[in-house]
């Protein structure tokens, strides 16, 4: 992705005396996206979205723990007074539900982050709807995504961050993700 904007960058550098000569204005801008993730209201929401679900996985998994804790407690607890194989299999049982916490903690996180993923793809192919429609309108020659670009200065006249967040918070408004 990152080569992808290098090699758009440099044919845009190449391009641009050709299209000086048909065009006599240049009109070049920047976008950052991750403001756009942070600020816009989709992005607000998604995030929210992902916070109750992460907690409510969260709660879940804080209940195994605790069955977990007490089970430990308990071997330990008698593990004087019981039998050598009564402690064997209660160690086993332990170790067995501690397996499946493992397993259950990892697919939430595989879980929440293919939601991310899906959510902030949504998001992304919005924005991108945004701003080829500002680019469109307002005869942008080019628009360069700050980081992907890997822009280390620009003017901050050029940045039309906020313009993109509110005409995407338009967008939403009337076609809200799902």
């Amino acid at each position: 992705m990152k080569r992808f904007f290098t090699v758009l960058f440099v044919v845009a550098i190449l391009l641009t005396p050709l299209a000086a000569k048909s065009q006599s204005v240049t009109n070049v801008a920047f976008i950052d996206l991750q403001k756009v993730m942070l600020e816009s209201e989709p992005g607000k929401q998604i995030r929210g979205t992902l916070t109750k679900e992460a907690e409510r996985l969260k709660a879940t998994l804080d209940g195994k723990q605790a069955e977990l804790q007490r089970l430990k407690d308990a071997v330990e607890k008698q593990g004087a007074t019981i039998t050598p194989e009564a402690r064997a299999q209660k160690e086993k049982d332990y170790q067995s539900k501690l397996k499946d916490y493992q397993r259950l903690y990892n697919d939430y996180q595989t879980e929440l982050q293919q939601k991310d993923m899906e959510f902030t793809q949504k998001v992304l192919k919005q924005v991108e709807e945004v701003v080829r429609t500002l680019g469109e309108k307002e005869k942008y020659t080019l628009i360069l995504e700050k980081s992907q670009a890997g822009i280390l200065f620009a003017q901050p006249s050029i940045d039309i961050t906020s313009k993109v967040i509110s005409l995407f918070n338009e967008a939403a408004k009337k076609k809200p993700i799902k």
